[in-house]
């Protein structure tokens, strides 16, 4: 939404300084949806108080939008281009989505990702979209060039496209949401409609037993929030996710708190021949179902 919409929206329900400090930090009302009070107050350096009341006033405007009239909102999919693997998905993974991926190191979480950020490249009628850049925010220093390449190729894209891929090198947590933040200006701007954090773990596997908790989850929470607002605007997120041995089962890594931020949350194992099996095990709109693909020299493949 431009500025001028947004003073003209709120004006007369809150004070004009408050208006002209959010036009001032490029605050949108899609924002204003889904920003806390804390996270507002940090954004324009006001109280708690004085952000509740901005935030009250743009809540009396949501409005309830009728179920028929969002089935006609048709946004578009990013195929994986792999033929079981859109089956599972039911075509793809959609805008406005988060899309978790993890498993055991070398189970192709990072290989798929890479794959994905090629195909957001392509237009939108050969299953990409229309993406002029795609952004990976690496945390644990395995982004491989050389690999981006071999999966834009793959995917019938020139050695030029690799400018359109932005890689942020982001170990720590404060790194990550320093990228995170400048990430989400180029979503606002609709030229970044592809997002993937590889991994998300990576930067808190500093923090260690219980009394690191507390700190841990504010910090998780805080980035997190950022990543629901880049989905909000029409992007598909990928986070890389470590996975962790529970008895007998493999579960992800981050909790509660990261396990229910994700639309799709998809488990990934490596077997023989280099075969990735993945299972859908959590979805908020789709069934749990299994598919898999094969890691080549060349790329991805069918089965």
């Amino acid at each position: 939404m431009y500025s001028g919409d947004l003073r003209k929206i709120l004006k007369g329900k809150i004070p004009e300084k408050y208006i002209n400090k959010l036009i001032e930090r490029d605050i949108t009302l899609k924002d204003l949806m889904t920003l806390s009070e804390v996270e507002l107050s940090e954004e324009l350096h006001l109280d708690r108080a004085e952000a509740n009341m901005i935030l009250e006033a743009v809540s009396s405007l949501n409005k309830p939008v009728t179920a028929d009239k969002l089935l006609e909102e048709k946004k578009a999919i990013l195929k994986t281009g792999i033929r079981d693997l859109d089956k599972l998905l039911e075509g793809g993974l959609p805008l406005g989505t988060i899309n978790g991926f993890y498993g055991p190191p070398g189970s192709g979480k990072t290989q798929l990702s890479l794959h994905l950020a090629a195909r957001a490249l392509l237009d939108e009628r050969v299953g990409g979209l229309s993406a002029k850049e795609a952004v990976i925010i690496d945390t644990e220093a395995t982004f491989n060039s050389s690999r981006m390449l071999t999966f834009l190729v793959s995917n019938g894209l020139k050695r030029t496209y690799l400018s359109k891929i932005r890689v942020f090198s982001a170990p720590g947590s404060h790194q990550l949401r320093s990228a995170l933040r400048l990430t989400l200006e180029s979503v606002k701007g609709g030229s970044v409609k592809f997002v993937c954090i590889d991994s998300i773990s990576s930067p808190f596997s500093a923090y260690k037993g219980l009394r690191d908790l507390p700190r841990k989850q504010q910090e998780l929470q805080e980035i997190l929030s950022v990543i629901k607002r880049m989905a909000y605007y029409d992007t598909v997120v990928i986070l890389t996710i470590h996975a962790v041995r529970w008895k007998e089962s493999v579960i992800s890594k981050g909790g509660f708190v990261l396990g229910h931020v994700p639309h799709n949350m998809l488990y990934l194992r490596r077997t023989k021949g280099n075969i990735v099996i993945v299972t859908l095990e959590d979805s908020s709109y789709l069934p749990r179902g299994q598919a898999a693909f094969k890691i080549t020299e060349y790329g991805l493949e069918d089965v």
